[in-house]
């Protein structure tokens, strides 16, 4: 069952209102290709799985905004934990002598407990970050898998620029993730331009 979006109105001159959902999958659909299916946007404050057509209108959604688990903002508790800059999480994760397993607890609260008991352990820094890197992928895989993944995966938001949990992503799913040139970080705002553009067009075209 999908839960509603919310819907904040910041500018006061607006004419309509568009969620940040529609606006994930028109961006991810200009930026991917028609052929993109299932977005996996993981924001800063929560996670969205997206379904979409060909023409990147959302067809289903899924979202978790209870719980930092998945989102930037455990990246960045992470970060200031380890102290180390949140661009170099992600390929610090892989520089292990073997795969770890995920920290136990998806919340961030009991997560940062258990980084820390881990250090304490003899877990070197890199060893905790891919441990918390393995645990964000779980957690996002399995809100994709309730809705279920198509092939022509996109991952926009912030930590699609993370490789330490996109690629694991892909190992869990089995599927690689659409490559693009142009930064998906950007999809949002680029969606909401294209709404922009569209309905700026039939006004002065009519």
């Amino acid at each position: 069952m999908s839960s509603a979006p919310v819907t904040v109105v910041n500018v006061p001159f607006a004419h309509k209102a568009i969620t940040e959902i529609a606006c994930h999958a028109r961006g991810a659909n200009y930026m991917g290709g028609n052929g993109v299916r299932t977005i996996l946007d993981m924001g800063g404050q929560d996670c969205k799985a997206i379904h979409c057509d060909e023409k990147g209108k959302v067809t289903n959604f899924l979202m978790n905004d209870k719980c930092a688990a998945g989102t930037g903002r455990g990246m960045e508790v992470i970060s200031d934990l380890m102290q180390i800059p949140i661009a170099e999480l992600g390929p610090r994760s892989f520089d292990i002598d073997a795969d770890v397993d995920a920290v136990s607890s998806v919340c961030v609260v009991f997560a940062k407990s258990e980084a820390l008991g881990l250090l304490k352990a003899g877990y070197t820094k890199n060893k905790v970050i891919a441990a918390y890197c393995q645990a964000m992928a779980e957690r996002v895989v399995s809100l994709l898998e309730r809705i279920g993944v198509e092939e022509g995966f996109f991952i926009t938001g912030g930590i699609a620029k993370n490789p330490g949990v996109v690629k694991r992503i892909e190992k869990l799913l089995g599927i690689k993730a659409i490559d693009t040139k142009v930064d998906s970080q950007i999809a949002g705002a680029l969606g909401a331009a294209l709404f922009g553009y569209t309905l700026m067009s039939k006004k002065a075209a009519a």
